[in-house]
């Protein structure tokens, strides 16, 4: 298993285009199942970034002077997580900047885990944030200044550690017992 964070857009990255309106990956972090750095890189995006949007992104001109160029980015990134179960939150937006679809069965959305929003207190009805959540299991403060893309990755993994056991047998009935109990043969 690998928790990952792509430090971008929508959980704020830099912009680039015009007044910085499209937003492209700039950082992504990869941890193994014990929390240990895999995989953490400034990404130059293709584009010019015309906008760092460093409060919220934490990322800085200086951070991508030298940073990997996106196409080689992306490739280290499809290697690291190539038929591996990949934990995060809200990770759509994370693949759509990566350009990668791995299979749903080997996603594993903290955002979309209903006994996370449980044990937090929140309604099943609107998706938290990472911090929000984050803040209400463990009674942890995360993105206290700006984000960090490994500080995000390990508390998505402490997130779905808490509700390891119950993941599969909520999110696929296949792997349930009683599906198949119920399977007229």
């Amino acid at each position: 298993s690998s928790g990952i964070n792509a430090e971008w857009p929508l959980r704020p990255g830099v912009g680039c285009g015009s007044k910085g309106r499209i937003s492209t990956l700039a950082r992504c972090s990869i941890v193994d199942y014990a929390g240990n750095i895999i995989y953490d890189s400034y990404i130059k995006p293709i584009q010019p970034v015309t906008d760092y949007r460093t409060k919220w992104s934490g990322i800085k001109k200086k951070h991508l002077v030298n940073a990997t160029p996106f196409t080689e980015a992306r490739k280290i990134i499809k290697k690291h997580l190539h038929e591996k179960y990949i934990i995060g939150h809200d990770l759509r937006n994370d693949f759509q900047a990566v350009k990668f679809s791995p299979h749903p069965l080997l996603i594993k959305d903290t955002s979309k885990c209903l006994a996370l929003r449980h044990i937090a207190g929140l309604s099943e009805q609107k998706k938290p944030s990472l911090r929000t959540l984050t803040g209400l299991v463990f009674g942890k403060s995360i993105q206290t200044s700006s984000h960090c893309s490994v500080e995000d990755a390990r508390a998505a993994l402490m997130l779905y550690k808490k509700v390891e056991d119950q993941w599969d047998a909520a999110t696929n009935p296949y792997l349930n017992d009683t599906y198949w109990d119920a399977v007229k043969y």
